[in-house]
């Protein structure tokens, strides 16, 4: 297992090297400058050219590319042309909410639709079975931001239970930071649930239709103990899969619900740099995003190894 951890981290250098050319190239041949976003359309040449000089603009691209990732191996990423602060701090002041949201989302997630995914297979072609498909077509097709606007006239307008935007932090104010969280992590995080409920359901449909499976109900094992103790444990690596992808999507794909809750994210930061072309910006977050991503994929593969053994030592 531990060679395997160390094999894994030392996968995520090549993956984020190539990651780190796409973002550069991509960011170097967009439309758009900087220096004229700072100064205005109206500036002179001479002025745009000697702002290049002084944000390191004005070398080769090759050169502005090692210079940046010689500063990621040392932990700088740059300044931001924009927010006065370093890339490094402008992450952090927004990371947290995001990553609150996020958790908040797959909790709700699991909650919904490990239960009632297990539930429609297990008594599958009934009533709950038709009504867990239907919820997961609608959640498969309703963008999460209608939603989101849909809670809001709701709970927010209406009912006023909750708030419509703004960001209180819960380590701050438990109470009222997980009000300004509850919707938006709701409208994320029941969306995600019709995937993990389908995908739920599949396989624990897969592990019931099992010899083994007929064979402990031969034995007399009772139905809510194959259910959840034979069955939902077996059936559980591929909901694992799916969970964790969906725990990084959630990271990324919070953009849009952030912005129609006003919370200051990722998701705002990142939207906020690209439209400024705020270079450095969008490299780091892009790039603290992308190592999101791999260590959510690292820690699902050891948590495979957790679940059944096999893997484990299929992998060691």
């Amino acid at each position: 297992m531990l060679r395997f951890i160390f094999r894994r981290l030392l996968s995520l250098i090549p993956v984020l090297f190539v990651v780190s050319v796409v973002i550069f190239s991509l960011i170097h041949l967009t439309p758009g400058d900087p220096a004229r976003r700072i100064l205005g359309e109206k500036a002179s040449d001479q002025a745009v050219a000697a702002l290049h000089a002084s944000m390191g603009l004005d070398a080769p691209v090759v050169v502005q590319y090692f210079k940046w990732v010689g500063g990621v191996f040392t932990g700088n990423l740059g300044n931001s042309y924009f927010l006065n602060k370093t890339v490094v701090e402008a992450i952090g002041d927004n990371a947290v909410p995001t990553i609150q949201l996020a958790i908040i989302a797959i909790l709700v997630a699991v909650l919904l639709a490990v239960p009632f995914g297990t539930l429609a297979a297990r008594y599958r072609d009934g009533v709950l079975d038709r009504s867990v498909n239907a919820f997961t077509l609608i959640g498969m097709t309703v963008p999460s931001f209608v939603l989101a606007l849909a809670m809001m006239l709701i709970f927010g307008l209406s009912l006023r239970w909750l708030p419509i935007s703004g960001y209180i932090n819960p380590f701050e104010n438990f109470a009222d930071g997980l009000r300004t969280l509850l919707m938006p992590g709701i409208a994320l995080g029941a969306i995600t649930a019709a995937l993990i409920a389908r995908t739920t359901r599949a396989s624990v449909l897969d592990v019931l239709g099992a010899d083994y499976i007929d064979a402990a109900r031969s034995r007399g094992v009772t139905e809510k103990r194959l259910l959840f103790a034979h069955t939902l444990k077996n059936a559980s690596l591929p909901v694992l899969t799916i969970v964790g992808l969906s725990l990084g999507s959630l990271v990324t794909g919070a953009a849009v619900t952030e912005t129609i809750f006003n919370i200051p994210g990722l998701g705002q930061l990142l939207i906020n740099a690209i439209s400024r072309r705020d270079y450095p910006v969008i490299q780091g977050v892009i790039l603290f995003i992308t190592l999101i991503y791999l260590l959510t994929n690292l820690i699902i593969d050891l948590l495979y190894g957790i679940v059944d053994p096999r893997v484990r030592v299929g992998k060691a």
